[in-house]
């Protein structure tokens, strides 16, 4: 299709959406962009323009991004015609690297539900998520079974160490990390510490390692420990290479089909991207809340999700919790849907007057293969920290 048929032209888009996968309504907005941009040489002018900065060599997908969505909401369905001219050029780049084809429409898939996130929004078909959807266009995230996966380094200040005899895992707070008297991070909800405040020390000389360990459900502990460095070998610290995980909306999230994901995951950037050696799968996520593995049964898919992770303490608040949950921040609680299990729980934690936040989480590359995943502490250790 490179080369071949112009962006603007329902010749294109009918193509195209054999990767985005849209659906008729969709699909006829479309349409009518097209023909609307069509019949306005300066709109014309404009869509190549802003396809240029994203997708030429010579581009600059900042300033197309930040002019974009100067132009507001009611240009989305011009944002998403832009959007969607940048489809050869990330088959190009599959196709160099002998990327599966079935991957980047599972990747594209993507496209639909922020559109749809964008029309009940706005009441109108578009695209507003332009930073996070061109990703998806530049080979910077990868949808392999259920999760998605971004390339990037790890961006949490901790240091993991594995058991040479064992391999068990532990890990300890960076140099100068300031946290509440509760184990969370600083800042958390918006609530400092002042008087129960306290800031980790590290220090690693290649003999004795110091410092202070976090807890694998998400909370720091205040009581110094030391490891002798002849057993215990670092294998992740902040800028090392990760595999960030994303969860999309879509079908269930069962336990099953992550660890499939991880698994495809581990084989597929070995094979396609090893200059990116991943050392872990990470993940900061309002479903790693310290406080959902208390209110849920073990059974749920979320509770499943967490016991993967060796969770750590970030700073975070409720909103992406509400976001997810309800769709948006409630303006009356006591009024909000109480539909679900989820729902329910949220509702009557956080009417009890207690606080929700979301939190991070690593799982080492190789518990992919060998299905070893994170060691967890026992039930006092799982409600410590959680804030009820």
């Amino acid at each position: 299709m490179r080369g071949e048929t112009d962006f603007l032209s329902r010749v294109f888009i009918d193509e195209a959406n054999e990767y985005f996968q849209l659906p008729e309504s969709v699909m006829q907005a479309f349409y009518e962009e097209i023909d609307r941009i069509n019949a306005d040489s300066e709109l014309q002018q404009l869509a190549r323009e802003m396809h240029g900065l994203l997708y030429g060599a010579e581009g600059n997908k900042e300033e197309a991004i930040g002019r974009l969505q100067r132009m507001g909401t009611e240009a989305g369905m011009f944002a998403a015609v832009v959007y969607a001219s940048g489809l050869p050029a990330v088959k190009e780049l599959y196709a160099s690297k002998g990327m599966p084809m079935h991957v980047l429409k599972e990747t594209l898939s993507d496209m639909g539900i922020w559109m749809q996130h964008h029309e009940q929004k706005y009441g109108s078909w578009g695209l507003s998520e332009l930073g996070w959807l061109n990703r998806h266009f530049s080979g910077g995230i990868y949808k392999l079974g259920r999760l998605q996966f971004m390339p990037r380094t790890y961006r949490v200040k901790a240091n993991v160490f594995r058991s040479r005899s064992g391999g068990r895992l532990i890990a300890l707070s960076d140099e100068g990390v300031l946290f509440r008297a509760d184990g969370q991070a600083d800042g958390t909800n918006g609530v400092y510490d002042p008087a129960g405040s306290w800031a980790s020390v590290y220090e690693n000389d290649g003999l004795t390692i110091r410092g202070y360990r976090l807890s694998p459900y998400g909370y720091a502990i205040r009581e110094p420990i030391e490891l002798d460095a002849r057993e215990w070998e670092q294998v992740l610290k902040e800028g090392d290479p990760v595999l960030d995980v994303h969860i999309p909306e879509g079908a269930k999230m069962t336990h099953e089909l992550c660890r499939d994901s991880y698994r495809q995951a581990a084989a597929f950037f070995a094979e396609f991207l090893p200059e990116h050696a991943a050392k872990a799968f990470t993940c900061t996520s309002w479903l790693l809340s310290p406080q959902l593995r208390l209110l849920l049964p073990d059974s749920s898919n979320i509770v499943k999700f967490q016991s993967d992770y060796y969770c750590t303490p970030v700073v975070s608040d409720e909103k992406q919790t509400f976001e997810r949950v309800f769709g948006a921040i409630p303006e009356d609680f006591s009024q909000a849907p109480r539909d679900s299990a989820l729902r329910r729980a949220v509702l009557d934690h956080v009417m009890a007057g207690h606080a929700i936040h979301g939190g991070s989480g690593f799982i080492m590359l190789e518990s992919a293969e060998d299905g070893r995943y994170a060691d967890r502490a026992d039930a006092v250790g799982k409600a410590h920290g959680a804030g009820l």
